[in-house]
């Protein structure tokens, strides 16, 4: 499927992206990020999304697991009949509910996921607006460290027995070992950096991916919106 271009205002800046295509022909795509995480008290994930326009499987956008325990903090999307990508946290083997969205229209579309044990507050926010937040009852467990993160799939035993593909782009996944605050997610929304207490920033070279995972550039006008991109 080729996408349009989408024009955008000369007065905003292009920023351009690495990204990974899982495609939709194989459910094999994968990427794991290649790096130490310790135990974590509080974390933050973004990225940015372009999902595929005819994908409407549950789909596992990153799925970090642990050692003891599979289920640690995932991040999922599924399409409903008004073609809205529905997005649900697991926390620790907690299923949240479907609620985030955002419309499946080809663009990208910048998602940041917060927890913090001490308060058990967790949110989604998409393109910069909290969409979707609540508490943790349970508050006496953090996050196991010594865990694989993968982008594109669930991971059903640790770093493997994949379910649940992604299918589309993903780009700009950063990692956090505190709870941003809605101001720093409007300004990563709007590619700005935030640097403080990162365990991870998108770098391709510390990821590992299956051959059918293609590297592809994207070409991002912030805050945010996307000049080209193609399938």
């Amino acid at each position: 499927v080729h996408m349009p271009v989408v024009s955008a205002p000369d007065s905003l800046s292009d920023k351009q992206f690495s990204a990974l295509n899982f495609p939709k022909e194989t459910h094999e795509g994968f990427a794991r990020v290649n790096i130490s995480f310790p135990t974590l008290s509080s974390v933050s994930v973004c990225v940015r999304v372009q999902w595929h326009p005819e994908w409407n499987e549950v789909s596992t956008i990153f799925s970090y697991a642990a050692p003891v325990f599979t289920n640690e903090f995932q991040l999922r999307g599924q399409m409903d009949v008004q073609r809205r990508v529905l997005l649900a946290l697991i926390i620790r083997g907690k299923h949240l509910p479907y609620k985030a969205s955002f419309p499946n229209d080809g663009a990208w579309h910048h998602i940041c996921v917060t927890w913090r044990r001490s308060s058990g507050h967790w949110a989604i926010y998409v393109d910069g607006d909290k969409k979707d937040m609540g508490l943790d009852t349970d508050t006496s467990k953090d996050i196991h460290g010594d865990g694989i993160l993968i982008l594109g799939q669930d991971q059903d035993s640790f770093g493997g027995n994949f379910t649940e593909p992604f299918c589309g782009n993903i780009t700009d996944l950063n990692v956090w070992n505190m709870s941003l605050e809605a101001r720093h997610i409007s300004a990563l929304t709007a590619c700005s950096p935030m640097t403080q207490e990162m365990i991870f920033s998108w770098n391709l070279n510390q990821l590992s991916s299956h051959p059918v995972v293609k590297e592809m550039r994207a070409v991002l006008v912030c805050p945010g919106r996307i000049m080209f991109y193609i399938f």
